[in-house]
């Protein structure tokens, strides 16, 4: 059994009592995570962004600004 499954048994088998709690538990988590992610994510994307960005044409385009 994989651990999802796991929490999912766990979670089954809790009091509706502390289902909210938990979900807010969860949620917390994901958002404390979030700016991790979204780094990872620009890291990815800067160089494939830099060959449109940093080009002559760009310069030209964005001279006067």
């Amino acid at each position: 059994m994989d651990t999802r499954q796991l929490l999912r048994k766990e979670i089954e088998t809790i009091p509706d009592t502390l289902v909210e709690e938990i979900l807010r538990f969860v949620k917390a988590l994901k958002e404390r995570n979030l700016p991790t992610l979204s780094r990872e994510l620009l890291d990815a994307s800067e160089s494939a962004l830099a060959r449109d960005w940093l080009s002559e044409e760009e310069d030209i385009a964005w001279k006067n600004l």
